[in-house]
């Protein structure tokens, strides 16, 4: 995840989801960018990821091409994550 300062700063002003995206490295060490991201499977798998509620869940089987919106994110593990092609939506 690499948004620049001024593109965090403008996505937490703006409260608007989708102004900007970023590809999702998974790392069981590093939190997103921001929190509260959609986000968009690319290649079907697991997801495991922590919620900025606190709790770490792992969904199983989301299909390609899914838009995971309805949960707010905070995490994307690497360890149990086999879905590829993750893109972060701000």
């Amino acid at each position: 995840m690499a948004l620049s300062t001024r593109q965090k700063t403008l996505a937490k002003v703006l409260r608007k989801k989708g102004q900007f995206a970023d590809s999702v490295s998974p790392s069981d060490r590093d939190d997103l960018d921001l929190k509260n991201a959609k986000l968009f499977v690319g290649t079907g798998g697991n997801l495991k990821l922590d919620l900025i509620g606190g709790n770490t869940i792992t969904l199983k089987n989301i299909p390609s091409g899914t838009f995971i919106d309805w949960i707010q994110v905070k995490k994307v593990h690497a360890r149990d994550t086999t879905a590829r092609d993750i893109v972060a939506i701000y």
